[in-house]
């Protein structure tokens, strides 16, 4: 399920900065291998499969360019960029130090009664419905929300907005063979056990920074670990 007659596949984008939409709705399809790296991608084919015009797809490309997410550019078009090891570590590295700090900084709310964990339900019964589903895609999009719920809680806007820049950038990687567990159940598990732990520092008067550090890194790797044995994030 993959080359550009399969574009007709990729979900239609919301209708709330257009730009924005269109360039999710390219990373989800990136992320669930309807666009494949190294894939061209066609202007006039998003046109007519997503509907919109070529302005906000045009900026959605750049945007994905800038990012590093597509190569390319100009008469030669764009391409999926290929994702390689060290590209992939140093976006785990900056994603674990950013959500360290935002998971330190919800936990602190929290406890101070500035808002709740129970934030984090919503997307854990995505999660849930997407696995009675088979829904991989819903699956990682209910992840990152997971994680997105914590970076609105944090109240941090510089952390906040770098953890933006990479959002795209964690849920195609989300969906690399030694990150994802086939078991989409097993997932849904995986946030619960992480929520509760959450819950249960919330409780407590602190949390030292290298546990939330220690706990965010084993959450990441849960699946890797099991798959390679021991590997790591933080050095």
């Amino acid at each position: 399920m993959h080359g550009e007659a399969n574009l007709v596949e990729l979900p239609q984008p919301k209708r709330i900065s257009l730009s924005e939409s269109v360039a999710d709705t390219i990373a989800e399809a990136i992320a669930t291998r309807i666009i494949l790296p190294n894939e061209r991608i066609v202007e006039t084919t998003l046109v007519e499969k997503l509907g919109v015009s070529r302005v906000p797809i045009r900026e959605a490309l750049k945007v994905l360019h800038a990012q590093g997410i597509i190569s390319g550019g100009g008469h030669k078009g764009y391409r999926v960029a290929a994702f390689e090891p060290g590209i992939t570590q140093q976006i785990m590295e900056v994603r674990l130090s950013l959500e360290t700090f935002m998971l330190r900084d919800a936990i602190e709310n929290w406890r101070k009664g500035q808002g709740s964990p129970k934030v984090l339900q919503p997307s854990i019964e995505m999660m849930i419905a997407s696995a009675k589903g088979g829904s991989l895609r819903n699956s990682l999009i209910a992840d990152l929300e997971f994680h997105r719920a914590i970076r609105q809680a944090a109240h941090n806007p510089i952390v906040g907005t770098l953890w933006d820049t990479i959002a795209r950038h964690v849920l195609i990687i989300f969906n690399f063979e030694r990150f994802r567990d086939e078991d989409l159940e097993a997932s849904a598990r995986q946030h619960e056990q992480f929520r509760d732990w959450i819950v249960a520092q919330v409780g407590k008067p602190s949390t030292p920074f290298r546990d939330i550090q220690a706990a965010l890194e084993d959450h990441m790797l849960l699946i890797a670990r099991k798959k390679t044995g021991d590997v790591s994030i933080s050095r």
